[in-house]
């Protein structure tokens, strides 16, 4: 009786901790059983491993390891009971490697199991012989051994749901999901650390079912939750839903919320589920479903372009053909040059066409670029002005302009850009005014060290109604009434708005119906150096028969264009087909100026001009080298200078652009003798 009141004051006693009442234990079992050393092992793949141990000189220390077949234990495993040796020397045992190696004479041991699992012993030993253990000290020896056993699975147990749960709060902390839980009968909300992290509250937080739920954003999140917590409440009806949360710091998320609801006797007892910080889940779904909206948008306008531009084209085409077609049979030179001019102004219908296209193209991949440069501000809006003069003169429409510039205010922007905003703007005027007047009024202050320049146009046409103002800038945007439709693609104004934003200006219309429209456009413009000017030359007439020419395309039709065009100005060229074959008759010929074209099989004239310039066949002092290309892009022109090229003219090129480079080149060829 005294032992179990020992045992029982050991294993009950709640101040001690688990390693110290093993400890405790293995004093008493020595006690019990009149030995020197105590020792608790483990079991791992035959090998025996000192957990726990007591010796009287303290020479074993914990995490010793032993094989198992040279300890007692092996036969306490293999007989599954206590098992107790009192005078090693004399019995079975005495040529066991424990008795050779360490002549332990006496011996109790019990095996410890965790469930049906060997876990390892509980033995007490010692060097000198004992009295005959009796079955009262087997049965103690099992007894420690079983509450050993209980006490390893509860540990065990015990460590398992702690990792378990140390796993769960860093699974929910990568996950960015938070568990909660609320107890009806008690009215108890529990917060996990990860939900309170989400909600931004203290540790310290006490939460209840009224305030959890005002944490969800007023309006349509709240009342989608309180509808989801009272059916569920109701009816069984688990939720998932996505929520706008606002948290303790007046942040505003997203949350993933789920919840079930559980029942006892038919009433709700208990509400549980979890909260997931979805935040950036929700936003890129936006995103995604924003491109996916601007990818459709884009296919749309892509097909409306398509569309349109197959209309638009026919009509500068039809003029075209119907012109030069019955040319052909036409013998009256005055119907002949009618004809022709007829054609050319379908021509350039048609180019400007084909430029709105490429630009709104530019646009929509972002594409735009503006290529400043420095120029006279007076003299783009004077020229403008002179070139739509007779066409307004024409159509029976005033046309005033006053444009308040200085004469030597000079800028730097993207001057062709500019140019088209107000081209843009005064052929809308020129197309929407039957009768009245036009006025175009431009003037420019200085603020700081930049200049303010403000352009006004406005009409006395058909005017806009304020539902077709509200989408005025919108790509294909055109009046409906087929009876005053005045053609055109609908992308001039859009291009115009982005123009003007690249440049950082603004523009802003006032229109009445029936009574005309107004529009005025601010631009912010850099200050420009004064430029050097070149004479024109338009003006200057050159005798360029002597020149040697080599003109280099790979199509037929660009050659016979060319050599007409040259053939005005008494120049008879040669042609090359490819860069291979214009590097031959350079090697063969010397050339004062030569027409590349940049794209062409074989060796294009990019590669060509490359291999001119670096071999000296064609030096910069002896050969001007004249880009002749539809690529005009600003990397276009700079790949073409880099690569030895002098001027850089675009198809379809004008007459004078070629009349330019024949007096670049007479100009050369004179420096040159």
């Amino acid at each position: 009786m005294n032992f179990l009141r020992s045992f029982h004051d050991i294993v009950s006693d709640q101040q001690q901790s688990f390693d110290e009442k093993i400890a405790s234990l293995l004093k008493f079992g020595l006690n019990v059983f009149d030995l020197e050393i105590a020792i608790i092992s483990e079991i791992i793949n035959n090998q025996y491993i000192v957990r726990y141990v007591i010796t009287p000189d303290n020479s074993l220390a914990v995490g010793t390891i032993f094989d198992l077949a040279g300890t007692y234990c092996v036969h306490t495993l293999a007989a599954s009971k206590a098992l107790a040796f009192h005078q090693a020397s004399t019995s079975r045992i005495a040529h066991h490697p424990c008795y050779v190696n360490f002549q332990l004479e006496s011996y109790i041991g019990a095996p410890i199991k965790v469930g049906k699992d060997i876990y390892g012993t509980v033995n007490f030993s010692s060097p000198s012989s004992s009295t005959p253990f009796s079955q009262q000290a087997h049965d103690y020896v099992e007894l420690f051994a079983q509450w050993l056993g209980s006490e390893f699975a509860r540990k065990s147990a015990n460590e398992q749901l702690l990792k378990n749960n140390n796993t769960l709060v860093k699974l929910e902390s990568i996950a960015n999901i938070g568990s909660w839980e609320v107890d009806l009968l008690t009215s108890k909300v529990t917060w996990s650390e990860q939900t309170k992290q989400i909600y931004q509250v203290d540790d310290s937080f006490i939460p209840d079912l009224a305030s959890a739920i005002s944490f969800f954003k007023e309006g349509d999140s709240r009342e989608s939750i309180t509808k989801a917590v009272e059916s569920g409440m109701q009816t069984g009806e688990k939720w998932h839903l996505d929520l706008e949360l606002v948290t303790a710091q007046k942040q505003t998320i997203w949350v993933s919320a789920f919840g079930e609801t559980e029942f006892v006797d038919g009433a709700c007892v208990r509400l549980f589920g979890t909260l997931q910080d979805v935040t950036e889940a929700v936003l890129l779904r936006e995103e995604l479903k924003s491109k996916q909206a601007q990818a459709e948008r884009m296919l749309e306008d892509r097909s409306m372009l398509l569309t349109k531009i197959s209309h638009e084209l026919r009509t500068p085409l039809n003029g075209i053909t119907g012109m030069l077609t019955t040319l052909l049979g036409e013998h009256n030179e005055a119907k002949r040059t009618e004809k022709l001019k007829v054609a050319l102004r379908s021509a350039d219908i048609l180019l400007s066409i084909i430029n709105e296209v490429l630009d709104f193209s530019k646009i929509n991949h972002g594409e735009l670029k503006l290529e400043p440069n420095h120029f006279l501000l007076k003299t783009i809006f004077i020229d403008l002005a002179s070139l739509y003069i007779p066409l307004f003169k024409a159509n029976n429409v005033d046309f005033k302009t006053q444009i308040t510039i200085a004469d030597d205010c000079w800028a730097y922007c993207d001057n062709t850009r500019l140019s088209q905003i107000a081209a843009n703007l005064l052929s809308n005027a020129l197309k929407f005014t039957d009768a009245g007047e036009v006025n175009f009024k431009v003037n420019v202050a200085q603020l700081n060290s930049q200049l303010a320049l403000q352009l006004e146009v406005s009409d006395t046409g058909r005017g806009m109604t304020k539902p077709f103002l509200g989408s005025l800038f919108s790509p294909f945007t055109q009046e409906v009434d087929a009876k005053s439709s005045k053609g055109g693609t609908g992308l001039g104004l859009a291009i115009v708005k982005e123009l003007i934003d690249h440049m950082g200006g603004t523009i802003t219309v006032n229109s009445t119906f029936q009574q005309g429209t107004t529009f005025v456009v601010a631009i912010p413009l850099a200050i420009g150096a004064v430029q050097v000017e070149m004479k024109q030359r338009s003006d200057v007439t050159v005798e360029a028969s002597h020149l040697s020419v080599l003109v280099v395309d790979d199509n037929q039709i660009n050659r016979f264009v060319l050599e007409a065009s040259l053939e005005k100005l008494q120049i008879k060229a040669d042609f090359a087909v490819d860069g291979e074959d214009a590097i031959l008759k350079c090697k063969q010929s010397k050339y004062d100026l030569i027409f590349m074209d940049c794209v062409m099989p074989q060796l294009d004239g990019l590669e060509a001009t490359k291999i001119l310039r670096s071999q000296n066949i064609c030096s910069h002092n002896d050969t001007l080298i004249v880009a002749l290309t539809a690529n005009t892009s600003t990397t276009d022109k700079v790949a073409c200078k880099e690569a030895g090229m002098d001027m850089f003219i675009s198809k379809p090129f004008k007459l004078h652009s070629i009349e330019e480079a024949v007096v670049n080149a007479v100009g050369k060829s004179q420096i040159k003798e």
